[in-house]
């Protein structure tokens, strides 16, 4: 498997770093997350490929692909608007504690001048909420009366709501940021257009992904009141049943999409600017509590070349 990490840039490394101790269980969070030096670590493939590969660059590895992603991003220009990236987070799974914190780590790098929101309930561990603050992201403690947690998934959508928000998007706590998803984000906010939805996985053909998908202020008109009068909150994928259902009919018409898969089906879909790296990363990849990512989802990539329609070039088989 092409995966190993390496390092991060000692210039960009947002306040402290955590890790996952591999052989603690799965659920336990008390002394789970422990300090050390080198967090965020950037992608990078066990041995350098040479250029002849379909999925190259030039014969750079992830690591130094990854870097100019960076600077080129590091050179966007500054903003003044207030932009969040929202994130749902509840219960004590580490698959979701640890994604939460590698997330608020890896927000400066890839999108510096954005705030890591976590909307969360008195269920996560107060050490995973004392380490997000230590990272300098929001808490939106949400007030719960036990229902199924699965509701919690709804909640990150409250930042459409926020008045004080200029620009937004939705992100899994399961998912890493990344410099592909950065770089769609960047083509979005010069369209102009006030919705933006990402699909970059053979799993992403849905018109709104709940964790792929961002919005403008004033651009989703009292979301919270439609998600209160949504009946079925708490079975599994109803975040995005409600999406598809209620908000793509209102946001059709005025949103873009960066679409490696399906964009043949949707309306004004465009290729990624980035090449997909070697190691098949994608935004909206999936990983598990060992901060390992979940290699069906890479082999389904491997095995479909997309469409040309759906490359920026025509070289670019896997996006």
């Amino acid at each position: 498997m092409l995966w190993g990490w390496l390092h991060g840039m000692p210039e960009a490394q947002p306040k402290g770093n955590t890790f996952v101790n591999s052989q603690r269980q799965q659920n336990s969070t008390k002394g789970y997350i422990t300090v050390i030096e080198g967090y965020p670590r950037l992608p990078v493939e066990q041995k350098k490929i040479s250029p002849s590969g379909p999925n190259d660059i030039e014969g750079l590895t992830d690591s130094e692909l990854d870097r100019l992603h960076i600077a080129t991003i590091t050179a966007f220009p500054k903003s003044t608007e207030k932009r969040v990236i929202s994130f749902g987070l509840y219960g004590n799974d580490s698959k979701y504690t640890i994604g939460a914190i590698r997330n608020a780590e890896l927000a400066p790098l890839y999108f510096p001048g954005w705030i890591a929101r976590f909307y969360v309930d008195s269920s996560v561990p107060p050490d995973v909420l004392k380490r997000l603050k230590e990272l300098e992201a929001e808490i939106i403690m949400m007030q719960t009366t036990g229902n199924d947690l699965i509701a919690g998934m709804f909640w990150r959508f409250l930042v459409a709501d926020d008045a004080s928000i200029d620009r937004f998007i939705v992100r899994d706590t399961d998912s890493r940021l990344n410099a592909r998803d950065r770089l769609a984000v960047e083509e979005w906010i010069n369209s102009g257009l006030p919705i933006h939805s990402i699909r970059d996985s053979v799993w992403h053909c849905h018109p709104l992904n709940g964790g792929m998908w961002g919005g403008t202020h004033g651009a989703i008109q009292n979301i919270g009141a439609q998600m209160a009068s949504w009946s079925a909150k708490s079975a599994y994928g109803e975040d995005m049943d409600f999406l598809n259902t209620d908000v793509w009919p209102l946001v059709e018409n005025k949103q873009m999409s960066h679409d490696a898969y399906c964009c043949k089906q949707f309306p004004n879909a465009h290729s990624f600017p980035s090449k997909r790296y070697l190691s098949y990363q994608h935004v909206g990849q999936v990983f598990n509590h060992l901060d390992e990512p979940v290699q069906k989802h890479i082999d389904d990539i491997r095995s479909k070349v997309i469409d040309e329609k759906c490359r920026r070039h025509v070289d670019w088989i896997y996006g």
